[in-house]
């Protein structure tokens, strides 16, 4: 076989086996700190904002900071931007195609939700138009998801409820947690490998590789949680792990990786991307926020925006 056939081979390999064991060891994260969490009475709201939220995001927080430490900061950042987009429009739209979504719960806490998922993307427009993420900057948005977790871990220690019983003992549920995470984060490098060597072949920024190909890897967990969620007639669970996977990205994974190594970045993201971001968040938000309701139509119409976002990716080019 030709050495450059090879080469692209074993990157689509490496790629292909990351995205296999991201969405394996994801599964695994989900299923134990959930069945945790219910343990405790804590409700599916606040277990979708935190603990799925979190699970689900440990690919996006292992891919973003691995690309980050190989000095590939476009990657990190189209990775976290470019999955809270699919997280917005794919996730969603697939689960309320699926089956029509109603969000029961608090309106005033629900729009509290949605300003901690819009301020982090305010904050890197405003601190990083130059494209430079700077530590300063990094650092608040580390500062943001930190009162995040302080509102809404109080929020569930006043509205505990009754504990579930659930499946699997503590001591088990704690080590499917802890393996799960062992696989995503083995996953994730395999997937910057593959990911990087092939946006570097074929001429394509780090950027868009991390917008398109690697944001939709590391966006599956949250697109299989949301589905199942929503066939459960789970759709609190399902909407609170994508708003709550999307506060982590931009909060934590943005933050901590560019806290760790701060560098410059594609200036097309912090002007064009991040900017889509907010919009799609307030669409959806506002949507959700007019009768607590995501319709089949909705839905179909949020995977007719995502197509349409992934043509103006295509046609913008590397």
């Amino acid at each position: 076989m030709d050495p450059a056939a090879h080469s692209l081979l074993l990157s689509l390999l490496l790629l292909a086996g990351g995205a296999a064991m991201l969405g394996l060891g994801s599964s695994w994260l989900v299923s134990g700190a959930s069945r945790l969490a219910l343990g405790l009475g804590v409700t599916p709201m606040v277990v979708g904002l935190t603990v799925v939220g979190f699970g689900t995001s440990m690919p996006e927080l292992s891919v973003s900071v691995l690309a980050s430490l190989r000095g590939s900061s476009g990657l990190s950042l189209g990775n976290a931007v470019g999955s809270n987009i699919m997280n917005l429009l794919l996730v969603l739209g697939v689960a309320a195609v699926i089956r029509p979504m109603e969000v029961v719960g608090d309106r005033g806490a629900l729009l509290r939700d949605l300003g901690f998922g819009l301020l982090p993307a305010l904050v890197l427009v405003a601190g990083s138009w130059s494209g430079i993420i700077s530590r300063p900057v990094a650092l608040v948005l580390v500062g943001i998801f930190t009162l995040f977790l302080v509102v809404t871990l109080r929020v569930a220690r006043a509205g505990r409820q009754e504990r579930v019983v659930v499946g699997g003992s503590p001591w088990g549920n704690t080590a499917l947690t802890v393996v799960g995470i062992a696989v995503l984060v083995w996953g994730a490098d395999l997937m910057v490998r593959g990911g990087v060597a092939i946006a570097h072949r074929f001429g394509i920024s780090d950027a868009i590789i991390g917008l398109t190909l690697v944001a939709f890897g590391t966006s599956l967990p949250e697109l299989a949680t949301s589905v199942a969620a929503s066939l459960k007639g789970q759709s609190a669970l399902s909407v609170g792990n994508v708003l709550g996977s999307n506060i982590f990205n931009l909060g934590l994974i943005v933050g901590l990786a560019f806290a760790i190594r701060p560098g410059g970045v594609p200036v097309f993201v912090i002007r064009q991307d991040i900017p889509i971001l907010v919009a799609v968040t307030l669409i959806v938000g506002l949507g959700i926020l007019r009768n607590g309701k995501i319709s089949r139509r909705e839905g179909g119409i949020m995977l007719a925006m995502f197509a349409a976002y992934f043509v103006f990716l295509a046609q913008r080019g590397s």
